[in-house]
């Protein structure tokens, strides 16, 4: 069975811990690795991540000083060992206990680099509620979806289940973005890998209302348009002239805040 780490950010979410530990820890398919890095919370998030570590399989990473969510992921990456990764902010959790499982089924019908395996999204409230399943909204698509990634088009992957080797080939995070650091990511991953669905609903996405996703709708425009801009894939002046405001009129028309 594929060697697993599942790598768990974290900041001023004390509140929210206990239950997306619980739900890693709860998985059918344990993962090899649980390392939860802590962003200098300035609450209980600390005490909350040692009581656990004391008693679980649970490896503990504290910033001293905010490094922002990308360069913290990376940071606890790269102090991992296992074979694949997988990530989960502390807000969220895993809806169901068999996503590592059946993810780690996908990748073993074909094993080998160049696959990624996800799952469907929860939408829930504050307080865990079930909202609706992000695949009602968007379809979900496999395969090459490097199109599909780049233009926000459809379902877009979340907490997927990708090999060390494909993300480091890729790259990594870019410690620099503040926001949509993970899109960006596997719009680089698409280049070199293909995205295969589990069937099951995976992450609980939770409607933080202190959360990123709540900055002001203009931040957010900013910043996929200045990530659709770095990955614009042509280079005639015209085309992406054309390719970048039919993005900008999709966003203007069509887009709401996405789980991404």
């Amino acid at each position: 069975m594929l060697s697993i780490a599942v790598i768990i950010a974290n900041r001023n979410n004390a509140r929210f811990l206990p239950q997306c530990l619980d739900s890693v820890l709860s998985q059918t398919l344990r993962p090899a690795e649980v390392v939860v890095i802590d962003d200098a919370s300035t609450d209980n998030s600390r005490e909350i991540i040692c009581d656990y570590a004391r008693n679980r399989n649970i490896t503990p990473i504290f910033n001293e000083t905010p490094l922002g969510v990308a360069a913290s992921r990376h940071k606890a990456i790269e102090q991992s060992v296992s074979e694949y990764l997988t990530t989960l902010d502390a807000d969220d959790f895993y809806q169901s206990s068999q996503k590592l499982a059946e993810e780690a089924r996908v990748i073993m019908e074909h094993p080998s680099v160049g696959r990624i395996a996800f799952s469907d999204v929860m939408r829930v409230g504050v307080h865990g509620e079930p909202l609706f399943l992000v695949s009602s909204q968007k379809p979900i698509r496999e395969g090459n979806l490097s199109f599909f990634l780049r233009h926000l088009r459809g379902f877009i992957p979340r907490d997927y289940l990708v090999s060390r080797v494909d993300y480091l080939a890729a790259g990594g995070f870019n410690p620099a973005l503040r926001f949509y650091e993970d899109w960006e990511l596997k719009i680089r991953l698409s280049q070199r890998c293909t995205w295969h669905y589990s069937g099951v609903i995976g992450t609980a996405y939770r409607d933080n209302p202190r959360g990123l996703s709540k900055a002001p709708l203009r931040e957010h425009y900013k910043a996929q348009r200045k990530i659709f801009a770095m990955h614009c894939d042509t280079r005639h002046p015209i085309r992406r002239g054309i390719d970048r405001a039919r993005f900008f009129l999709y966003q203007c028309i069509c887009m709401r805040r996405l789980a991404i």
